[in-house]
């Protein structure tokens, strides 16, 4: 790996699966997101609910990760 190359984590990876949109619409992108490490996964009507998820997320996540307790009990 070139020290160009940036290294994603895989705990970090989401599936996002976007609807088409009418030309009515003033929504630009509402569909499915899915977080492959926890298999958390939800349905969003627009990019801030899009947004809101992806960052709870990766807020519990991480602090899960970094909570020494919670990793002892595993």
């Amino acid at each position: 790996m070139s020290k160009n190359d940036v290294s994603l984590p895989s705990d970090r990876a989401f599936v996002i699966q976007l609807r088409g949109n009418s030309v009515e619409s003033r929504v630009r992108h509402r569909g499915r997101v899915e977080h492959l490490a926890s298999g958390r996964a939800t349905h969003f009507p627009d990019e801030d609910k899009f947004w809101a998820f992806v960052d709870n997320v990766l807020t519990t996540e991480c602090s899960e990760q970094s909570d020494p307790e919670r990793q002892a009990g595993d």
